[in-house]
């Protein structure tokens, strides 16, 4: 069973430091594979609830590393997305988007697929509080529609051309 209590009681600033590592940021990585899905989707969902900036995490891992670990940022924050959608059908969609605006829908869908739940223990008959990640986000359509309009309307002359660029950039370069 994952500890949620550490994180809940951690101070932000700490917690921050917790998450700026390669097991959260870095998918080609031992510390990566190391940790389970799940038990980085609660980290970071108890993270985002708590009012932390993903922001600052990973710009504070990004910071001082070479391109090959900034480049696998992206990946990551990917694998995460897709964990949480449930599905693979939104990869251009997604990349369409800006870094602050996919840093803002990762916030959004660890907000509403993580969650504690309360779990009976068949043994003793005892409610105990657990974790969860729903395995497919029911409010995924609704969060990322919002930020693809206000996309929209920020890059209201976004050509096809142009999203072809973005998705380009988005697998041969770096957004940290």
């Amino acid at each position: 069973m994952f500890n949620f209590e550490y994180y809940e009681k951690l101070p932000l600033k700490e917690y921050e430091s917790v998450l700026a590592n390669r097991d959260y940021w870095d998918h080609c990585s031992y510390e990566w594979e190391h940790r389970p899905m799940e038990n980085k989707l609660i980290a970071l969902g108890i993270f985002a609830r708590r009012g932390g900036k993903l922001s600052r995490v990973i710009n504070r891992y990004a910071e001082g590393r070479e391109y090959t670990y900034r480049h696998a940022i992206q990946y990551c924050v990917m694998d995460y997305l897709e964990r949480l959608f449930g599905t693979h059908d939104y990869y251009v969609r997604i990349m369409l988007l800006d870094k602050r605006e996919l840093l803002w829908l990762l916030t959004e869908l660890l907000k509403s697929c993580v969650y504690c739940g309360y779990v009976r223990d068949y043994r003793t008959g005892l409610y105990s509080d657990e974790w969860r990640v729903d395995k497919q986000c029911k409010d995924a359509e609704s969060i990322l529609a919002p930020i693809e309009e206000r996309h929209r309307r920020v890059y209201p002359d976004e050509t096809l051309e142009h999203q072809r660029k973005l998705v380009k950039r988005w697998m041969e370069g770096s957004l940290w």
